[in-house]
């Protein structure tokens, strides 16, 4: 496998991954539209932890599209 098809492999599992962390984000957002007290706390921390997660994906694909972690993939 080239490193170009491990890179093309790596990126669509995170691609994957965030697909998945939107639909989350979006069950979590809805159901904090009529949550009150400690589960709205619950639910906001959820939805912090996902937009983290899928930020931290998204910059981990920016950098596969560079030479930045090449020498991971070897």
């Amino acid at each position: 496998m080239t490193l170009e098809d491990k890179k093309r492999v790596v990126t669509r599992f995170l691609e994957r991954c965030n697909d998945y962390a939107d639909r989350q984000l979006e069950g979590y957002r809805a159901e904090l539209e009529h949550a009150a007290g400690k589960r709205a706390l619950e639910l906001a921390d959820k939805i912090a932890h996902w937009t983290a997660y899928r930020a931290f994906n998204e910059h981990a694909i920016a950098e596969l599209a560079t030479a930045r972690l090449d020498d991971w993939l070897d």
